[in-house]
């Protein structure tokens, strides 16, 4: 049997050595639990923004659907030209368009918000 009364430290070492992966694993795991915050606060943010696009993106097509009845009202009783009528149904069309585009927006972005929060479609 042999006891090891003078090792050169080596038993301190290791307890030193496990101390301070221990401590590389504590932060390594707070960088990653930081890490995960701050993309569920950036998808959270983006969501409501996107939400916020749509709201507006509805009353930009709403107020450009009542132009361009207006514009085909004037047009009738010959008070404007086609060009106005076409640019209010051109603005009409982009409104539309803005507004899908919004609400496409809004589904990915809720979509993203999800995944990082890990819920199951």
């Amino acid at each position: 049997m042999e006891v090891p009364v003078f090792n050169g430290f080596l038993f301190s070492a290791e307890a030193s050595e496990a101390g301070y992966r221990a401590k590389a694993a504590r932060e390594n795991t707070r960088n990653l639990r930081d890490v995960v915050v701050r993309d569920v606060r950036t998808a959270w943010l983006a969501a409501a923004n996107a939400f916020q696009k749509v709201a507006v993106s509805g009353e930009l097509a709403k107020e450009a659907n009542m132009a361009l009845n207006l514009a085909q009202g004037r047009y009738q009783l010959g008070l404007a030209s086609i060009v106005e009528l076409s640019q209010a149904q051109l603005q009409q069309t982009d409104a539309a368009i803005g507004y899908v585009n919004a609400q496409y927006e809004y589904k990915l972005a809720l979509s993203t918000l999800n995944f990082e929060i890990g819920a199951r479609p």
